[in-house]
């Protein structure tokens, strides 16, 4: 832990160093994201709804036995342990800073076919999802019993039309893949190694079109997800990559030079 901490400072300070305000950025396109998205302080209700929500739920006693696949399963296949609920809340959902940003970005650019890559209790998928009711979500879960745990979050925000893919990503996400014509918007948020997170950006690629977005969380997490985010933001494929920090947004625009900013945000 003190390791990935010293790490992530380490990758913050570099971040700062080269990050660049939106008066700095000469794209039309990302400008106007920035300005609209990224720097937009409005209070939308559902912000407190589901806020609200989340603090209640974080008081939770309630134990349950997760399984992990990603990153924390270390060298092994996957872990298991036995934990509250409320301790995953607070644990496993985004912070309110981000996950306000990707309520933004799905406002933003209403997407009507969208995938996530974990949703742990369900908090980040709610925010996806909230601004666009009528979309078609599937949010894949490693985890059964917390994937238990977010069907009963979305339910009760009310937050429908939306799917609960249970299992190993490996084994699950072709699946999920041909339930999809195309994708609009993918948030990869389920295993933060480098290998994973290159294949499911790769299998993923197969129904982009020009006005798909795909955000990685965490792409500084550690050396690993730092290569990842390198190799995808300089495919041939991807025309504009925005790095801020805690997320890597990047777009597949047609008739755009190919450009990689680093946000200050």
């Amino acid at each position: 832990m003190i390791k990935n901490q010293i790490w992530l400072t380490k990758s913050y300070l570099s971040y700062l160093a080269n990050a660049k305000t939106r008066y700095k950025v000469h794209s039309p396109f990302v400008f106007d994201l920035v300005e609209k998205v990224l720097k937009d302080k409005t209070e939308f209700p559902e912000f407190r709804k589901i806020e609200n929500y989340k603090k209640n739920i974080s008081r939770s006693k309630t134990i349950i036995e997760t399984v992990d696949f990603g990153s924390r399963s270390a060298n092994r296949h996957y872990t298991t342990s036995m934990e509250k609920v409320g301790n995953i809340v607070k644990r496993r959902s985004q912070q309110k800073k981000q996950a306000r940003l990707l309520y933004r970005l799905s406002s933003y650019f209403q997407p009507k076919n969208i995938l996530e890559f974990g949703t742990a209790a369900g908090i980040s998928t709610a925010y996806i999802k909230a601004p666009v009711p009528e979309s078609k979500m599937i949010t894949m879960e490693g985890c059964a019993s917390l994937a238990d745990v977010a069907l009963s979050n979305l339910k009760r925000l009310k937050i429908n039309n939306t799917e609960i893919s249970i299992g190993d990503f490996d084994v699950t996400l072709p699946t999920v893949l041909q339930k999809f014509d195309r994708l609009d918007f993918v948030f990869f948020d389920g295993n933060h190694r480098r290998e994973p997170t290159l294949d499911y950006f790769n299998r993923c690629m197969e129904l982009t079109h020009e006005d798909t977005v795909f955000i990685f969380d965490d792409i500084h997490w550690s050396a690993g997800m730092e290569d990842a985010w390198n190799t995808i933001k300089k495919d041939k494929r991807v025309s504009i990559s925005m790095d801020i920090f805690w997320f890597g947004i990047i777009f597949f625009r047609k008739g755009v030079t190919k450009q990689d900013f680093i946000i200050r945000y």
